[in-house]
């Protein structure tokens, strides 16, 4: 079986059946745990001397992700759904929330597309934004007060927060569910929340990414090997969502802080040149 054809100008290194595995599996994880997936990802890519080039291997395991969110939360997503076909005004309030708060980080990934995709090559960058990341996350032991429901003002702040994960290094479940702590959303809907809030915007880079795919005629050749990163990280999100969920009926988001500062540290001394 063919390695995946994505070489390191200077190595020449190409990306294993193993590697590409494991890179799903640290997709799979990292995405719903707030610790940054783009980040690791880029990391990782730098560790095993893997130039991809372009975002397209972290496009693909991000749509393994999406698949995991819509089975993790198949009960809420189904309940979403029948209620819209019902017209029960509460389940198309939350449609609308959750399509106000994907608008900013949309205008944002389409404006700002070709200058985002460069910064996914630096992994100093990345160690940078991880660090960043765990100062938010620190930050929600603070907050104070817990109510249930989420409203539209949570909704475009937790949006406008999410603008900043486009950056690699920048959690996205972090950003998102931080800001809903801090707006005195309950843990478990936060992060409820942000998983449904993930659905539009990987659909929606997905559906960018595979439209250039198709022309591509390399991508036939590797395909085993995307095929592979994306079931590891379906599966291994099914599991991280699970997870965070019940760690967060707590609301103790700030304990990943801690983890976040030990890999961005150890990134910008191990990157830094």
């Amino acid at each position: 079986m063919a390695d995946l054809e994505i070489s390191n100008s200077s190595s020449g290194a190409t990306v294993t059946f193993i590697q590409a595995a494991l890179l799903g599996l640290v997709q799979g994880l990292s995405e719903f745990l707030p610790i940054s997936s783009s980040g690791h990802l880029v990391l990782g890519q730098a560790l095993l001397e893997i130039d991809t080039g372009d975002i397209t291997f972290e496009v693909i395991v991000h749509f393994g992700t999406l698949l995991a969110v819509v089975t993790a939360l198949r009960d809420r997503v189904w309940q979403l759904g029948l209620g819209c076909w019902r017209r029960e005004v509460g389940a198309w309030r939350m449609v609308m929330y959750l399509g106000i708060g994907t608008i900013p980080a949309g205008v944002v990934g389409l404006l700002f597309k070709n200058a985002l995709e460069a910064t996914f090559s630096s992994p100093t960058a990345a160690s940078v934004w991880l660090v960043f990341t765990g100062v938010v996350l620190w930050s929600t032991r603070f907050r104070q007060g817990v109510r249930k429901e989420i409203g539209l003002v949570d909704a475009v702040l937790i949006g406008m927060a999410q603008c900043f994960a486009i950056l690699p290094g920048v959690s996205r479940s972090g950003m998102t569910i931080s800001a809903g702590l801090w707006r005195k959303v309950e843990g478990g809907e936060a992060a409820t929340f942000s998983f449904l809030l993930s659905i539009p915007i990987i659909a929606g880079a997905t559906i960018l990414k595979v439209s250039e795919m198709a022309s591509n005629p390399l991508v036939a050749e590797v395909l085993v090997h995307l095929v592979v990163g994306m079931v590891i990280a379906y599966l291994s999100g099914i599991f991280a969502i699970r997870w965070l969920l019940k760690l967060l009926q707590g609301s103790r988001l700030d304990r990943f802080a801690y983890y976040c500062w030990l890999v961005g540290f150890a990134g910008i001394a191990y990157f830094w040149r």
